[in-house]
């Protein structure tokens, strides 16, 4: 299944109309989507969604639906995709038919769910006709809208005799076909060389009804393929978030490693799906501090993820400073990456800026040794501590010189930063600012009142490393 996205544009309005109004409204919330504040957003998306806009109402479901924001409420997910459907919204259509699949926020009702699917094909949406055949629920009745020529997928009055037949129905989702195999009493058990059952198989391909179908005939949800992958790992890994609710509903075990020792929630992580990782940390008894590789889900999801699954992990209640083998926190992940939006969710939770890695480099001096501009402005902002050094002894202002970030600089003077400072080179802010040709700081530190004269290891002073670098504006300014 393809996950309903939450990074929304806002609609470019140019008159005054309600209408409009109301869109115009909603430019604050895709902003306090991006940068993970999801309790704004869904404040300000409320606010329009009662005015009966029914995009408003589409974000405000999706944002309850993956579980994010303040109310965590699936019912409340119901209501505002049901009101936005009942106003012709397209996609809105598409996923109350899914909810009344799966039977969330409301009863599973499948006769209400196909009159949603074809509305909301009727209006275009592939993935609205797709459904409809991989769940044998198309009605004969014509829609209004044109369909697609597909090859004949009915269903052979004779049942192919290959005992296999079930591994290949359950992938390609041919649902109807699967539900015969299902009621001749085809072997559930049955694998293919990897290992994979029909469940599995149903899983890696995100085929909801599929392995709604097989979960309700009992197969055997943790059955294990050859590397020990359950399904629920497999439809985690892919992001299939509908597969993982059915899969967690079943029974499967949250807690289940592959040979890699990643679980389910690990994987959903590794490739930043959100939605999917929202949904097991959503269950109860789901690991949220086991390790992976030497780091807990946190560190792994800080490092390259929205911030929706770094707020989600921490709402379920992990350690927001746990420490993995080098000292480096799920903040100091995050500052490595330069993701900005984890950086701020982590400080909101009170993550600690001070801790630092076991080579004495804090959050704050890993973006700025990597040149992560955004992220380290959101961590200088709130790290004080302007003398911590590294290892090879450049401070927060060293590098902020170095990477020609005039604004951290100006930051970190204010804050009092030592301005002639030296590291394991000798090299001071200056110095290091007048070799990278990066006159605005240069001109920053002269007016704090940076030393001229002082020379490095090797005797030359910032005017000298200015000129022998080619930089002779910078070398007229320090003379």
């Amino acid at each position: 299944m393809v996950r309903a996205r939450l990074l929304f544009l806002a609609p470019v309005c140019l008159c005054v109309c309600a209408p409009c109004a109301r869109s115009a409204e909603q430019g604050p919330a895709n902003a306090a989507v991006r940068t993970g504040n999801f309790d704004q957003a869904v404040g300000l998306l409320e606010h329009a969604a009662k005015t009966g806009d029914a995009e408003a109402q589409y974000k405000l479901a999706s944002l309850y639906r993956a579980r994010r924001g303040e109310a965590q409420d699936e019912a409340l997910a119901f209501r505002w995709m049901k009101s936005a459907a009942e106003k012709g919204h397209a996609k809105a259509e598409l996923y109350l038919a899914k909810m009344y699949l799966t039977g969330r926020g409301t009863g599973r009702d499948v006769p209400l769910a196909r009159s949603w699917l074809q509305k909301a094909s009727a209006q275009g949406l592939d993935e609205a006709r797709q459904l409809l055949r991989d769940t044998a629920i198309a009605s004969t009745e014509e829609t209004s809208a044109p369909r697609t020529p597909v090859a004949n997928k009915s269903v052979p009055s004779k049942l192919p005799a290959d005992p296999s037949a079930i591994l290949e129905a359950a992938s390609r989702g041919q649902t109807e076909l699967l539900q015969k195999l299902i009621a001749a009493s085809a072997d559930l058990t049955i694998r293919d060389e990897d290992g994979n059952t029909a469940l599995a198989g149903a899983a890696l391909a995100g085929q909801t009804a599929a392995v709604l179908a097989l979960t309700r005939a009992k197969a055997a949800v943790n059955a294990v393929n050859k590397v020990d992958e359950t399904p629920l790992m497999l439809a985690a890994g892919k992001g299939h978030a509908d597969v993982v609710t059915v899969l967690l509903d079943a029974g499967s075990d949250v807690m289940a490693a592959g040979k890699d020792g990643a679980t389910a929630l690990v994987r959903a992580l590794k490739g930043c799906h959100a939605e999917a990782a929202g949904r097991i940390i959503a269950k109860r008894g789901a690991q949220l501090t086991r390790p992976f590789a030497g780091l807990v889900p946190l560190m792994i999801a800080a490092a390259n993820c929205p911030a929706d699954a770094v707020v989600d992990l921490i709402r379920g209640g992990v350690p927001v400073n746990a420490v993995d083998g080098a000292g480096r926190t799920a903040l100091w992940h995050a500052a490595d990456r330069g993701n900005a939006a984890a950086i701020a969710a982590l400080l909101d939770a009170k993550a600690d800026v001070r801790t630092a890695d076991t080579e004495g480099r804090t959050p704050l001096l890993r973006a700025l040794e990597n040149r992560h501009a955004p992220a380290a402005r959101l961590l200088a902002s709130a790290d004080h501590d302007v003398e911590r050094a590294t290892a090879s002894g450049n401070t927060a202002l060293v590098l902020a010189s170095a990477a020609g970030d005039a604004a951290i600089a100006k930051t970190l003077i204010e804050a009092g930063a030592n301005l002639n400072v030296r590291n394991g080179l000798g090299l001071t802010p200056l110095m290091i600012a007048a070799r990278g040709g990066h006159t605005e700081v240069v001109t920053l530190l002269l007016k704090a009142g940076a030393d001229l004269q002082l020379r490095n290891k090797k005797r030359e002073t910032a005017a000298e490393i200015a000129s022998a670098a080619g930089f002779n504006a910078i070398a007229e300014l320090l003379h």
